[in-house]
């Protein structure tokens, strides 16, 4: 029985498709196309929602790359800034925080070692719109036993040629005053000619304008700011800090009597070679009380950095010459002078691109009393022979050790030196 109804089954299964009429083949055809275009359509429009949810992930991390967590492109510099500095000119974000810190620990054969948690410094700024800008450098050092607000002024984007920037803003001198940051030195500290004769870090306030002369590789700054103050007991003693000591920057309620030229122009049309100079001139006295009439400070410097594949060569002398520094004080001082080069080469260049580990050695020879007026206290020059090594194990961030052999040729003993520190930029 059971053997006759699957014979009669396989029969019936069969002789189905014999027993359709033709249009009814027809029919089930056409729902079969049907089906396959339905299909074809969930496959289509699952594939754009695949598209859609890839896209949304990358808006997405676009957005934070490019809102208050932007990383720093340590390629950008708007107008000879440094890196971190000029995030805020790159962001597509209105506010941009950015900023950098270093640290260091120090043995001398003349001192005990210490250790100082040396800046750490916040960048804030906020565009207004696509051509006026904001930005600040709020400083803390010593772990904050100082504060002070490093720059804080208005940029006027009006053209490639010509921009206006309005506020206490870094005095566009010397290769490390506005490019500062501590990835952008080899050194733990900063050149002793560019904290003694330009003053770094040297900020005052005042309007500069800036941009091209035609062409991105001739940049130029020019502008008025508040004057140094060198009408002061250092200056008449030989004070190896009288520059240094007559900035005015952000203090409070600061004597503006007299206002100061500043200039810089920067060529780097040669691949690899960038060759400027910059100066400033102003009166030698800017007191509220006690003024002196007649003097005049001139401070220039010529410098010079040539980079090629592995190799890094920097190069500035600076002056600054106090005429009538008799007016001030009898001994005062009336010259300062220094320059130094250095020489940088990063070995992990045949092994391995991803991390950079420069060797450098810079020699500086400096004097900031060269000259006084009587000839009495002059100094002799001195020289520092520094060398060390960074390890970059990223881009914005570098460990520092270096060793420095101080000479003043005076008859003192050598000064030895070794430093080690850190440093950042986000």
């Amino acid at each position: 029985m059971k053997v006759k109804t699957k014979a009669t089954a396989i029969l019936f299964a069969a002789s189905l498709p014999f027993s359709l009429q033709a249009g009814e083949v027809e029919d089930l055809k056409a729902q079969m196309m049907q089906m396959q275009k339905r299909l074809a359509e969930l496959e289509k429009k699952q594939k754009q929602t695949a598209e859609a949810s890839a896209t949304v992930v990358e808006e997405l991390a676009a957005l934070q790359n490019e809102g208050l967590f932007q990383a720093v492109d340590i390629t950008k510099s708007h107008s000879g800034l440094g890196a971190a500095a000029s995030k805020v000119y790159y962001t597509q974000n209105p506010l941009s925080i950015g900023g950098y810190g270093e640290m260091y620990w120090a043995d001398s054969s003349d001192k005990t070692a210490i250790t100082d948690v040396y800046r750490f410094v916040p960048y804030i700024g906020y565009k207004f719109n696509d051509w006026i800008v904001l930005n600040t450098e709020l400083e803390f050092e010593h772990g904050g036993n100082e504060v002070a607000v490093e720059f804080m002024y208005l940029d006027f984007l009006l053209d490639n040629n010509y921009n206006i920037r309005v506020g206490n803003q870094l005095v566009p001198m010397g290769l490390v005053n506005q490019r500062h940051e501590p990835t952008l030195f080899p050194t733990v500290q900063r050149p002793e000619t560019e904290t003694l004769i330009i003053p770094s870090t040297w900020h005052e306030t005042g309007v500069i304008v800036y941009g091209e002369l035609g062409m991105p590789s001739l940049t130029y700054h020019l502008g008025f700011i508040n004057a140094l103050n060198v009408n002061s007991d250092d200056t008449k003693i030989g004070n190896i800090k009288w520059l240094r000591n007559g900035r005015w920057g952000s203090s409070e309620k600061a004597p503006m009597g007299k206002v100061a030229v500043t200039g810089r122009l920067d060529y780097s049309s040669i691949d690899g070679l960038t060759v400027g100079v910059s100066a400033y001139y102003g009166n030698g006295s800017n007191r509220d009380i006690d003024n002196v009439n007649g003097t005049s400070l001139f401070i220039y410097d010529l410098h010079a950095i040539y980079r090629y594949e592995a190799v890094t060569l920097k190069g500035l002398f600076t002056q600054a010459m106090l005429d009538d520094a008799e007016k001030i004080g009898p001994d005062a001082v009336e010259e300062a002078e220094g320059y130094y080069l250095t020489a940088e080469y990063d070995i992990m260049s045949h092994f391995n691109n991803k991390y950079r580990l420069p060797i450098f050695v810079q020699y500086e020879n400096y004097n900031p009393v060269k000259e006084t007026v009587s000839g009495i206290g002059e100094l002799d020059d001195i020289e520092n022979i520094t060398f060390g090594l960074n390890f970059y194990p990223h881009e914005q961030v570098v460990l520092k050790a270096d060793y420095q052999i101080k000479d003043r040729n005076d008859g003192s003993d050598e000064e030895e030196t070794l430093s080690v520190g850190i440093g950042f930029i986000f």
